[in-house]
């Protein structure tokens, strides 16, 4: 899907929201549209920040590096390299997702953004410091990583084998 396509999409949901939002005629669409403007403030400076990141990592780690570590050609060392790139990546998703598309520019390989982003999603560390561990405990956190272990490594390979099948049949 196009990009163009993914604002059409969105765009057309928010419309339907205020439409209805608006009918509901008890402040609903206004405390929407502030709210909106509210997370869009707060929003901003981070996407900002977070592509500058970005462009700073595709400058400071040589594309050489990141395609011969990640790309096609280091097959399973690839996946292993996304997963644990993805474990200490100390960021949310608007940095790590741009993270992840400086890899892709520069010939990271789809099996290992797929470990990168599942590791990222299940087991970034920082959140279990800082959220999971002091809300939750040490057991539970325990319990779920060993329950998750082996789904980014179970992602990356799925998706390498998935390739090499096509490209086998193809």
């Amino acid at each position: 899907m196009g990009s163009w396509a993914a604002v059409i999409i969105i765009g057309s949901f928010v419309l339907v929201l205020a439409v209805y939002a608006f009918s509901r005629h008890d402040g609903t669409f206004e405390g929407g549209i502030q709210r909106g403007i509210e997370q869009f403030m707060k929003l901003v400076p981070r996407m900002l920040c977070a592509l500058v990141a970005a462009g700073f990592i595709a400058k400071l780690i040589p594309t050489s590096i990141i395609s011969t570590y990640l790309g096609a050609e280091a097959g399973l060392t690839a996946v292993v390299i996304g997963t644990l790139t993805g474990l200490i990546v100390p960021s949310g998703p608007v940095i790590s997702f741009a993270i992840a598309a400086t890899f892709a520019n520069a010939g990271a390989s789809v099996p290992a953004l797929v470990a990168f982003i599942t590791s990222w999603s299940l087991f970034a560390a920082h959140r279990m410091i800082i959220y999971e561990i002091p809300l939750l405990g040490f057991s539970f956190l325990r319990l779920r990583v060993s329950s998750v272990a082996i789904m980014p490594f179970a992602a990356g390979i799925f998706v390498l084998v998935t390739h090499w099948l096509i490209g086998f049949v193809g």
